[in-house]
């Protein structure tokens, strides 16, 4: 079976180019885009369990979280979650705050992905 490459921009039969879509992702619910794909920086979002689960714990804390706590919480390594908090940067869905040592991170509920493409938290 032939897979279309992922995220790149080809040619169409106009002479147009456009950028693919990424497939849903099997642990999002139903009804979140009105089309079965996602735009990349959505997908940067939710295209890992991980970060998705990151994403609805950030939703419920209001006032945001440390990476400890949040490291603590996910069981997974600090470095990890890390690099998902600078993916989650890096498409404005999360912002943070320095709190003396430590950065809090909070949900950006204005972020595209959320408001936009309806992604839940």
């Amino acid at each position: 079976m032939h897979k279309k490459s992922v995220g790149k921009t080809k040619q169409t039969s106009k002479n147009e180019t456009r950028q693919e879509r990424y497939p849903r992702p099997a642990w999002l619910p139903k009804g979140v885009v009105e089309e079965e794909e996602l735009c990349p920086e959505c997908f940067k979002v939710v295209g890992d369990r991980s970060r998705y689960k990151l994403v609805c714990m950030l939703g419920k804390a209001s006032e945001g979280m440390t990476v400890g706590a949040l490291t603590e919480e996910l069981k997974l390594k600090q470095p990890t979650v890390t690099h998902h908090l600078q993916i989650l940067k890096s498409v404005e869905a999360v912002e943070v705050v320095p709190q003396g040592r430590e950065r809090v991170y909070r949900l950006n509920r204005d972020a595209h992905c959320f408001e936009e493409c309806k992604i839940p938290y």
